[in-house]
């Protein structure tokens, strides 16, 4: 699916509508989904059982006195929440790409500057340069890939 975002003019318009509508309606799921929960956990006007099984009963008797609306901004604020996280979840998994990457491409650049190393006399200066400048780069990103994935600002 990280195709199509990347890409996105690449694709007809009913597409991008299809999947834009796939998400939204995953979103309104999540909040109805949170919402109901939310009703369902409330004790009914007169149900003394419900009321005498939680730990404060003036907490109950506020909680049947909420209105459906109070439960839908609970709810709402729950759905932000929750996509909140998997938009945090996705931004860190990103960043252990792309600190795995550059890493990589930083071993493999200082792999490149000692190899040119060994043979000492006939070095290629334009060459060892490239590759230790682009190790610094990685180095400096992978280290930027870092703090990110730890949350770090």
């Amino acid at each position: 699916m990280l195709h199509y975002w990347m890409h996105a003019a690449a694709h007809p318009w009913q597409e991008q509508l299809l999947y834009g509508g796939l998400i939204c309606a995953a979103i309104l799921l999540l909040f109805l989904f949170l919402w109901w929960r939310k009703r369902a956990a409330r004790p009914r006007q007169g149900d003394f059982a419900a009321l005498v099984q939680r730990p404060s009963i003036a907490e109950a008797l506020n909680d049947q006195q909420q209105s459906p609306l109070a439960d839908a901004a609970d709810a709402w604020q729950q759905t932000q929440t929750a996509l909140n996280s998997v938009k945090t979840g996705v931004e860190r998994v990103l960043a252990l790409v792309w600190l795995l990457l550059s890493g990589l491409l930083c071993a493999i650049s200082i792999l490149f500057v000692l190899i040119g190393l060994v043979k000492f006399p006939a070095l290629n200066w334009g060459q060892q340069g490239f590759f230790l400048a682009l190790a610094v780069v990685c180095a400096w990103f992978a280290r930027a890939q870092w703090r990110d994935l730890r949350g770090v600002k």
